[in-house]
């Protein structure tokens, strides 16, 4: 999702970061990895390195959702019996909402067939295990904002944002103390109105570029 975008919505479910866990059933291993990404080249990309990374295993199945409204969605079975693997993974990312996510799962066959049911459940838990390893999360466009002021205004600048949902990011000294934030783009005019309102308007508010910031769903 494109930040930049006016287009693009102000918030949308995806995963913190990549994330991987593993399980064991009859005697296959099983491995699920999920992470965030912008676009289909990463999602390939992300595929890829899986796969470079486990040569020998027996499949590596995978699923990814790009852009607002599950604008693409592409999956793969990699082998195994068609609508088994690919589908399932697919199918769990959609129940959750999300968008702008790869998930592989990687099996290394153990010996033992699990037939189609059991292809089926084992490939939607190593979606769901990636997930959770992964942290689902909600991503909200923000706007970086640098706040300057003098030492005078610094205990009350760090005792109002503490009461605030902005991220705080940094503290910088020189001649001033700079607070490093990021603001959620809908609220810039209140929070705007609330610092110059902390200030008596002696603030220097240097606004920067728009960004997705996520938060872990609890």
């Amino acid at each position: 999702m494109n930040p930049l975008d006016p287009k693009s919505p102000a918030e949308f479910q995806s995963v913190a970061r990549p994330g991987e866990d593993e399980f064991v059933i009859e005697k296959s291993r099983f491995i699920g990895c999920a992470a965030p990404v912008q676009n289909e080249e990463e999602a390939r990309a992300f595929i890829a390195a899986l796969k470079s990374a486990h040569p020998q295993a027996t499949h590596v199945c995978s699923a990814w959702i790009i852009g607002a409204g599950g604008l693409a969605m592409r999956f793969s079975d990699d082998g195994e019996p068609s609508g088994t693997a690919g589908v399932p993974i697919l199918e769990v990312l959609k129940k959750e909402g999300l968008t702008d996510i790869v998930c592989g799962v990687v099996r290394y066959f153990g010996g033992v067939k699990l037939g189609a049911g059991g292809l089926v459940r084992a490939y939607t838990q190593g979606a769901v295990t990636a997930l959770e390893a992964a942290e689902i999360t909600t991503w909200t466009r923000h706007r970086a904002l640098v706040l300057s002021a003098d030492y005078t205004f610094q205990g009350t600048i760090s005792y109002q944002l503490e009461k605030t949902d902005w991220l705080l990011t940094d503290t910088t000294y020189d001649d001033r103390v700079h607070f490093h934030l990021f603001i959620p783009a809908e609220d810039e005019a209140a929070a705007t109105e609330r610092i110059n309102s902390w200030t008596s308007g002696r603030a220097e508010l240097d606004w920067g570029d728009f960004s997705y910031q996520g938060r872990k769903n609890v």
